[in-house]
């Protein structure tokens, strides 16, 4: 796999397909029957169908967001705070505010470009905006239920992505809190002097002569936040975002039903003639999910297949032997997602492959795997555009201008989020060992529900046959 993706730029579906090829034919080596194996990658595929569904809708989300102007609405307001001593932390700020909504490579290659030539101009370092603007756009990407790097872990954990949120939600708050920090503190130190208005102003003039810009358009976000704190699931609470937004763009934008229909499905197109603007804003779209849920269901698929034969235990158990608390277990976690992220090398690979390695072990120690969706996050998905030849270390150095190595030591969030996620770890053992009591009760309740299911099933089914054979029996 890194052969391909390194040396021929390959995409990860075909490197891991190959990787899928290469696990079978060590299973038929090792023993295993097809069907062994496909019942292995079915399961592992099943467990990520929650998270396709989710991906689906964000594809929506995103696309009816821009057309109600909520997105549009996020940015103008974002923009209008900037000055020159607080740029760099206002650069961050933003790109996070636009990564939750559109990704981190959306962010890196839109807005991210912008605030480059607006930070160049104010005469900061160039490295140093690159580090902001990525800093931004993996916050954005960790903490954001509708982001790709989220909802994969939320598959490959076998939780709710709201719940994968949730638990990443103190170690990321205090990693963006340092971050801020160092951005505030290089800010006010520095000579910069220029005009910020000259970079934004022709943006702002854009987004206002395009959209209705007002409070009103933040009602479809509004409508995500309620239904997170009131822990509606994640779906339903996508749709009401959804359906929220669609009204929004009927009433506030003026757009025709007919035209959501196709936004809903293929994405919205910004035409307003401002190239800047225009790229930003081409965007979402169920169709547009469709890349990252096929990374998804091979890897998923992959990662089933490793679990099924034993070669994942083979791989993992030399690593965990010696690990007895959670603090060092955690830490290897991260570890090896930044291991994965050097030698798979995508995002993508160091999130699920390390996560299907550790889920067993988690389980078997009775730790939540929200916990494992943590050090999932805290290695893989920030780790990844820090390095110069995985595939968002490549894509954010083509976009921004800037080597990676270059502005890796200025992404200060990426950096903090691996340290705190580590320590964080230490702090919080105590904590997980007292629940790990309550952890196997309720493993052992749902395994008990669902050998119950499983029956009741066996049993209607015998109970048809019974009634095909009487039936038959009764006609002769």
């Amino acid at each position: 796999m890194f052969v391909c993706i390194v040396a021929f730029g390959s995409d990860p579906q075909i490197p891991l397909v190959l990787g899928c090829t290469v696990a079978g034919i060590i299973a038929l080596v090792i023993g295993y029957s097809w069907d062994e194996m496909l019942e292995g990658m079915i399961e592992g595929i099943t467990q990520s169908l929650e998270a396709i569904l989710i991906l689906l809708l964000i594809g929506v989300l995103v696309g009816v967001w821009i057309a109600s102007g909520t997105v549009p609405t996020m940015i103008y307001y974002g923009l209008m705070v900037i000055n020159d001593k607080f740029f760099l932390a206002a650069s961050m700020a933003i790109c996070g505010l636009v990564a939750f909504v559109i990704g981190s490579w959306g962010t890196v290659g839109t807005i991210g470009i912008a605030l480059m030539g607006i930070g160049i101009a104010l005469g900061v370092d160039a490295p140093l905006v690159a580090g902001s603007v990525i800093s931004g756009a993996y916050l954005g990407e960790i903490i954001s239920p509708l982001s790709d790097a989220t909802n994969l872990t939320a598959a490959v954990v076998g939780r709710s992505v709201f719940d994968v949120v949730k638990r990443a939600l103190v170690p990321t708050l205090v990693a963006t809190a340092v971050a801020l920090v160092a951005y505030l503190v290089i800010g006010l130190a520095s000579n910069s002097a220029g005009d910020v208005t000259s970079g934004t102003g022709p943006l702002l003039e854009n987004i206002a002569g395009t959209f209705n810009v007002s409070p009103v358009t933040l009602l479809p976000m509004l409508v995500m936040v309620v239904c997170i704190a009131v822990k509606v699931p994640a779906i339903p609470s996508m749709l009401f975002g959804a359906i929220v937004g669609a009204l929004v763009a009927v009433f506030a934008q003026g757009v025709p039903v007919g035209d959501l229909v196709f936004i809903a499905t293929e994405g919205f197109v910004s035409n307003s003639g401002y190239e800047m603007l225009d790229s930003l804003l081409t965007a979402g779209g169920m169709l547009s999910m469709m890349n990252t849920i096929s990374i998804i269901i091979i890897a998923m698929a992959f990662g089933g297949l490793m679990k099924s034969t034993g070669q994942m235990e083979a791989l993992i158990r030399p690593l965990v032997a010696r690990l007895h608390s959670f603090g060092p277990l955690n830490a290897t976690t991260s570890g090896m997602c930044i291991v994965s992220n050097l030698i798979l090398p995508d995002q993508y690979l160091g999130i699920s492959v390390p996560g299907q390695m550790f889920s067993d072990e988690y389980d078997k120690r009775a730790i939540d795997r929200t916990y494992l969706s943590t050090g999932l996050l805290g290695g893989g998905a920030v780790t990844s555009p820090l390095i110069p030849w995985n595939t968002c270390g490549i894509y954010c150095m083509s976009i921004l201008g800037v080597g990676a190595l270059a502005y890796a030591p200025y992404a200060f969030f990426d950096i903090a989020m691996v340290v705190v996620t580590v320590v964080w770890g230490f702090f919080v053992a105590h904590k997980v060992k007292a629940e790990a009591p309550f952890v196997a009760k309720e493993a052992a309740s749902e395994a008990s529900l669902a050998r119950d299911e499983e029956q009741r099933a066996f049993n209607e089914t015998i109970d048809h046959i019974a009634e095909q054979e009487a039936a038959s029996s009764s006609a002769s």
